[in-house]
């Protein structure tokens, strides 16, 4: 089950990259923005390498906190950087899919499946 499901995340945390890194090559970004989009850039990289590495039994907290970690990004990337759409919309689809991946995993556990 768990890798089709982190596939899908892998591919929109990685279109979510891809945004954030086009918006990095425009001109005419604050200072702001610019941190804010590294630091995007920094955390989204960060999250494909936890899931790339990821093993179920072990993961799942590392990842929640992640998942809490992406929620904010996501909230300040939404309220800053609205006119940057393509990379709101995108990590704002990562940032969703990724918290439900990580609320089923969660559920798996304490099941004893996982």
């Amino acid at each position: 089950m768990a890798n089709t499901e982190i596939m899908s995340v892998l591919k929109r945390v990685r279109k979510a990259q891809d945004a954030v890194t086009d918006a990095l090559d425009k001109s005419g970004l604050t200072q702001p923005q610019r941190n804010l989009l590294d630091e995007l850039s920094d955390f989204l990289r960060d999250l494909d390498n936890t899931y790339m590495n990821f093993k179920l039994k072990t993961g799942i907290d590392k990842l929640a906190k992640k998942s809490k970690k992406f929620g904010n990004l996501n909230k300040k990337t939404q309220k800053e950087l609205k006119e940057l759409k393509k990379v709101a919309k995108a990590v704002d689809t990562a940032a969703k899919v990724n918290d439900a991946l990580v609320k089923a995993f969660d559920i798996l556990a304490k099941a004893g499946i996982a």
